[in-house]
């Protein structure tokens, strides 16, 4: 959409303080830029005025022509780790202030270069949710357009060559996993270690370049050898693109979502360190994720040299997408085609319900985590402003009676009390509780992207069943290719299995402690009533 003008078809408010820009409904806006993140653009309106916008809200005006002013943001550079080409710590890349054109011929001399240290490899994949779910919508708000990288990077790796057996791929001891199948026919991941925790901690701002570069870095502590790493956004977002690009057939947790603005403040430091830390921990938990390579040389390579050896070799592994099925090993009896089909269609119509709902539930506890820091929290100094302010009044014709005038001001401090209470709550219980779910909204919404890899090899499966029977297959071809397909349907049953066992453990964990945490915080409000009413009973 670079370049192109695009019709607003929903509303939508930007927050103040932020980069985003309102639009109206029915609205022209030329896109600067269409990658700004998963989901949003970046342009300007009629009136020159530019910010970020959800994709979701537009589309294309397909007679407007293309604008020649256009700026496209740079290249992300992907070089080593501690080399000045992979050192922008930005927000949303190294990038001019966009100038419209109505504006270029005042203002050509007044171009900003936005400082680097404001920009961001600090970005997510997402723009944080916190922006986008400020209240819950009184319509539903569309899905974003997501790009299908999965299955991209199945494509680009030789889906038919995998099924075909075309090409023998070799792989390492050290890479292979194994499925078990279990006497109901649930296949599951093999653990092939001990199980371990890592803990992410002490997030500090640093500079270099004599303070022209900041960024927050984070230390990792794993358990089994509790040697401290210390690791940027930057890295997690490079990791996470290379886990994503080496499976195919496991939906990756997603990292905290993208920040404009305020990356710097300590509250949102300490908020996104607990996002990664649930991003860690799930890794942690995942039987072929804790494995891995390029995870292990993540959590524990400290030596610059060893770093830049790991990453040049992660970055040039072949053992990628489709090409890694070849590594897992598992049991050679034939599956139940239909059976598998039924289970695999069931499966993902559990998925397509599940997802909407999921980003309800996550839109719901980030908008009560808002209003209770700003809307409940002014509310009840309000209420205990009019106590204290009766207190006042009464105060003129005293006359002894002191005692109803200090009750009054001590249920004013109650409910300011409350009030402060109700802005401390939200990082207890419905911080936390998005959080989690952050995790799961992004592995539900990759999920589609995996079931789709087993309907294409089932479809290739019937496209050579036919073939066969038209004796331009060998049978023996066949049943090569439909072991293989097996192969692949036993990785989503495994992968199917252990989201099953998230969502029954940690799930569930996390709203019991949600719960918990309600009900203390609600205790301490009746506490804090107790006070005020035992001031009028003295």
């Amino acid at each position: 959409m670079e370049g192109q003008q695009v019709r607003a078809l929903y509303d939508f408010t930007g927050e103040s303080g932020t980069a985003e820009l309102s639009i109206t409904a029915g609205e022209v806006l030329t896109v600067i830029r269409d990658n700004v993140g998963d989901g949003w653009c970046e342009g300007f309106n009629q009136s020159g005025q530019s910010g970020l916008f959800p994709a979701a809200y537009v589309q294309v005006v397909e007679q407007a022509a293309v604008s020649s002013n256009a700026m496209t943001s740079s290249q992300q550079s992907s070089g080593d780790y501690w080399d000045d080409d992979w050192d922008d710590d930005s927000e949303v890349g190294q990038t001019q202030a966009y100038v419209p054109p109505t504006q270029q011929q005042q203002q050509q001399s007044q171009i900003i270069q936005l400082p680097q240290q404001n920009n961001a490899n600090d970005y997510g994949d997402q723009v944080s949710m916190h922006t986008i779910h400020s209240v819950i919508p009184d319509r539903p708000i569309p899905n974003v357009p997501k790009k299908n990288n999965k299955f991209s990077t199945l494509i680009k790796s030789g889906e038919d060559n995998f099924l075909m057996g075309t090409r023998i791929v070799t792989v390492p001891e050290s890479e292979k996993i194994f499925i078990e199948e279990g006497e109901v026919g649930r296949c599951t991941w093999v653990p092939t270690g001990e199980s371990y925790s890592c803990v992410v901690t002490s997030p500090k701002k640093e500079s270099k370049l004599k303070g022209l570069k900041s960024f927050i870095v984070y230390q990792l502590t794993p358990t089994f050898n509790n040697i401290q790493v210390s690791r940027r956004y930057k890295h997690f977002d490079w990791l996470h693109e290379r886990l994503e690009e080496k499976y195919c057939f496991i939906p990756i947790p997603p990292l905290p979502d993208k920040q404009i603005s305020g990356r710097y403040e300590n509250a949102f430091i300490e908020h996104r360190r607990t996002q990664l830390q649930e991003f860690v921990d799930y890794v942690c938990r995942h039987p072929v994720l804790s494995r891995s390579r390029v995870w292990e040389h993540f959590i524990t390579c400290t030596d610059e040299k060893r770093w830049k050896a790991g990453k040049r070799q992660a970055e040039k592994d072949e053992l990628l997408g489709v090409n890694y099925f070849n590594a897992i090993q598992c049991p050679d009896t034939p599956l139940d085609i239909i059976k598998m089909e039924i289970q695999m269609d069931a499966f993902g119509r559990f998925i397509s319900g599940l997802d909407p709902m999921v980003k309800n539930f996550m839109a719901m506890a980030v908008d009560q985590a808002k209003k209770h820091q700003v809307l409940y929290k002014r509310e009840f100094q309000k209420i205990g402003q009019s106590f204290t302010s009766l207190g006042h009044a009464l105060e003129a014709d005293d006359n002894g009676r002191g005692k109803l005038t200090r009750a009054l001001k001590a249920t004013g401090d109650a409910y300011n009390d409350i009030g402060k209470l109700y802005d401390d709550q939200p990082k207890f219980d419905w911080e936390p509780l998005a959080d989690k779910f952050h995790i799961y909204r992004g592995i539900i919404s990759n999920f589609p992207d995996v079931i789709s890899i087993h309907k294409s090899a089932v479809q290739k499966r019937k496209d050579c069943d036919r073939l066969v029977s038209e004796h331009k297959m060998e049978p023996q071809q066949l049943r090569e290719l439909s072991h293989r397909t097996d192969v692949i349907a036993r990785a989503l049953i495994a992968e199917e299995t252990h989201f099953q066992k998230e969502r029954e453990v940690h799930i569930n964990k996390a709203v019991k402690t949600h719960l918990r945490e309600q009900i203390a915080f609600y205790q301490k409000i009746v506490d804090k009533l107790q006070e005020a009413l035992s001031a009028f009973e003295e």
